[in-house]
């Protein structure tokens, strides 16, 4: 297993979870705990991380607290929180203490980190070419590498959202919303990102979920999805540029015969986190019924 990424939920066969068994349930007892002597240089950090990246916007995002599975269904047990908080925690130069007071303060690595909820998709062309996207350098992580399409599905577009933290009522957000949301990103995000239509899109299954070691064990969770037009349609569209163009820099598109043998690639040195992890799902349900 690389060590940039690790699983921690594979759906039991592919292609996945179908949005209809997905439920999700919402708590401020899902939100990071708050540790006040590292909250008082929080602002140092975000301002910091601006000067350096002035594209950087504090949205709201939902924290993945945990997975729960059942014969029937997969829950997203989720917070709230912010790219602030996300830049400020996962990121910070102290991180790795953070993870360890975690650890020893509440049993768990993650209580003081933000981790927002990701979203990726592992788009299959028409005929049979896996799409990539090297993130360009103003991006807020993984800048320079290839990836995946993804993103995050956002609290602001769901009803009674906002996409200030501050102004999100918990209460106001109605669960089903939540996974249509979590599902409709991971789509918006191939339209935004590659310049795919929504109509040449299916509806995303949700392989598994991945975390990022390199950003203090985000998560990710990611879905397979089939496009209806041809590699060579979507590299035309690629270059016609879409919504979030100005978000990577370069397409490629892959083979789905050399997906398997992918991670002995020399691409696979130069991949995101969250891309390993797609990859090592959606190869890990393709060894169930090879």
């Amino acid at each position: 297993m690389d060590t940039d990424v690790s699983l921690i939920f594979t759906a039991k066969s592919p292609p996945g979870v179908p949005k209809s068994a997905v439920r999700v349930v919402l708590s401020e007892d899902y939100n990071r705990i708050i540790l006040p002597e590292h909250e008082e240089h929080v602002d140092e950090i975000w301002n910091k991380r601006l000067e350096k990246n002035p594209s950087l916007y504090n949205g709201s995002k939902f924290r993945l607290h945990s997975v729960k599975e059942n014969s029937q269904s997969v829950t997203f047990c989720l917070g709230l929180t912010d790219y602030k908080q996300f830049q400020t925690t996962n990121w910070a130069r102290n991180a790795d203490e953070l993870l360890q007071l975690g650890l020893k303060d509440f049993g768990s690595s993650q209580a003081y980190m933000s981790d927002p909820l990701g979203v990726g998709a592992f788009v299959l062309t028409a005929d049979e070419f896996v799409v990539f996207i090297r993130r360009s350098q103003r991006v807020g992580e993984a800048a320079g590498l290839w990836d995946i399409p993804g993103g995050h599905p956002e609290p602001g577009e769901v009803n009674g959202g906002s996409s200030k933290l501050q102004d999100i009522i918990m209460a106001n957000l109605d669960p089903s919303d939540v996974v249509k949301e979590i599902f409709q990103s991971t789509l918006n995000e191939i339209r935004d990102e590659v310049n795919i239509p929504l109509e040449h899109l299916s509806e995303p299954v949700l392989m598994g979920v991945g975390v990022n070691h390199t950003s203090s064990g985000r998560p990710s969770s990611e879905y397979f999805v089939k496009c209806s037009l041809s590699s060579k349609e979507v590299k035309r569209l690629y270059h016609e540029g879409g919504a979030e163009a100005d978000e990577s820099s370069s397409l490629k598109l892959v083979p789905l015969k050399e997906i398997a043998s992918l991670s002995s690639s020399s691409m696979w040195n130069e991949m995101s986190p969250s891309g390993k992890g797609c990859i090592l799902l959606y190869n890990s349900l393709q060894a169930d019924v090879r």
